[in-house]
């Protein structure tokens, strides 16, 4: 497995980088997201996911390794193919694809070019547990929510604007405290506020 691509960027074009790593040049698709970061002449990582097929190999290159992730993710829905995947990472940060997963938003996913509605909705079926606030929160920090704690997450990343990470984040700092939802969002509040 190719996990990652240090080197020289020797060419790029609208969906793609070739990047040069000591003799040998990988021609890699990769996200907006990865290709905003990179200019021809310099040094570059992006993180990589190869696909092997019988006629080909692809090799696709991301920013971080949470968008790998969810590019990962997404390849698990039944009609959402690399190509796809790569398109809806490219159009939507990943923190707003989650956002939009948790708050089951249709809408949202289908104004992603090549996302109808069919896949929207298979998209949210399939990844709502993968991908939704108290699964985020499960990763990051390895620990089981209560329910309170999982009502103010989603307060928090679908009402009141926070990122999934943000909210991830201010929710772990009061785990286990017994707090009531509505404690759980004022502390978090003020956390978040705290950091300006």
């Amino acid at each position: 497995m190719i996990d990652s691509l240090a080197g020289e960027v020797v060419r790029m074009g609208g969906d793609y980088v070739v990047i040069d790593t000591g003799g040998v040049a990988y021609h890699c698709a990769a996200t907006s997201t990865a290709l905003r970061s990179l200019d021809v002449g310099h040094e570059a990582l992006i993180y990589t996911h190869l696909i092997i097929r019988d006629d080909a190999m692809q090799l696709f290159g991301f920013a971080s390794l949470d968008e790998r992730e969810v590019f990962r993710q997404l390849l698990t829905v039944g009609q959402v193919g690399p190509k796809l995947a790569l398109q809806i990472l490219s159009a939507v940060p990943i923190d707003d694809l989650i956002q939009a997963v948790s708050a089951s938003d249709v809408v949202r996913l289908t104004q992603i070019k090549g996302v109808g509605v069919k896949t929207a909705e298979r998209i949210l079926v399939d990844l709502r547990d993968k991908l939704g606030p108290a699964a985020a929160a499960k990763t990051a920090g390895d620990f089981l929510l209560s329910t309170a704690e999982e009502t103010a997450l989603r307060a928090l990343t679908t009402q009141l604007g926070f990122s999934p990470r943000e909210a991830r984040e201010a929710v772990q700092r009061l785990h286990g405290q017994g707090l009531s939802a509505e404690g759980i969002i004022r502390g978090a509040l003020e956390f978040l506020g705290s950091r300006g």
